[in-house]
């Protein structure tokens, strides 16, 4: 079984040279690209919803709003989720946004969001990020680069940002002030277009961000790169199956027919 796999993770590695050399893999590349781009753009965000400390797996969810292109749609466990897409969540209600690159967005419960960049109108998010990933609000964006922080804009568009892991650089959508990075443990206060406060929290409060995204994200199976991962093995076993068989004909096609056998005794009485 061994040999057999080394065998055939070498004659794939052969067909991708014989191609790249003769100029022939670089349209297949793009074809593999757009298409992985298609498949995986189709579902990068899915919905969760979690209810008195457990995940909600039945096929319609009561107590979660989503809105789509100015129309309600049923919320569903695993529900593909687009940009532009609103959520409503009531007192009872937590959604777990899951991307396709591995960050994480927990919904708290009487918030309303808009998906894209996370646009906040009111409520709280907690994020787990492990890439670039960004929360927008009305007067300033909070970006992250593989973090965990908390945003929060209360009804009288006060807004506060609290960082639990590594740091967030904080910026004005107006260009009122400065870029301000914050680290762990540091806060902000921004009212209106301006930023009020920088300051810090206790280690209490970072603790308890730390476990209320411990905590849900243990509700809900980390399967976010999956199917990415999944379709790009796929996509690779695709190419190297169909660029070895092109290299195969390639090579067919350089070889010289072979020579008809000479008549027999037979084939002269005729």
């Amino acid at each position: 079984m061994a040999s057999s796999t080394q065998r055939n993770t070498t004659s794939g590695w052969l067909a991708w040279r014989h191609l790249l050399e003769h100029g022939r893999a670089a349209p297949l590349l793009v074809l593999l690209f757009l298409f992985c781009f298609a498949v995986s753009g189709c579902a990068s965000i899915t919905l969760g919803v979690v209810q008195g400390g457990q995940l909600v797996d039945s096929a319609a969810i009561a107590g979660v709003d989503v809105v789509r292109q100015g129309a309600p749609a049923q919320p569903k466990h695993n529900m593909s989720l687009e940009p532009g897409d609103e959520i409503r969540t009531d007192a009872q209600s937590t959604v777990v946004l899951t991307f396709a690159e591995g960050a994480r967005v927990y919904v708290q419960p009487n918030t309303h969001v808009r998906l894209g960049s996370i646009f906040v109108f009111i409520g709280e998010v907690l994020v787990k990020a492990r890439g670039l990933f960004k929360v927008k609000t009305e007067y300033a964006t909070a970006a992250s680069e593989g973090t965990e922080y908390l945003v929060r804009v209360d009804p009288d568009a006060h807004v506060r940002v609290v960082v639990a892991e590594d740091r967030v650089a904080l910026t004005s959508n107006t260009a009122q002030w400065a870029k301000t990075w914050l680290e762990v443990g540091q806060s902000a206060t921004i009212v209106g277009p301006d930023l009020l406060e920088v300051g810090r929290v206790s280690s209490g409060e970072v603790e308890q961000i730390r476990t209320r995204i411990r905590n849900l994200d243990a509700l809900v199976p980390n399967t976010s790169n999956l199917g990415t991962a999944a379709l790009a093995a796929g996509l690779f076993a695709i190419g190297v199956g169909v660029m070895s068989s092109r290299s195969n004909d390639g090579h067919d096609s350089d070889r010289h027919p072979p020579m008809e056998p000479p008549p027999t005794r037979s084939d002269k009485l005729r």
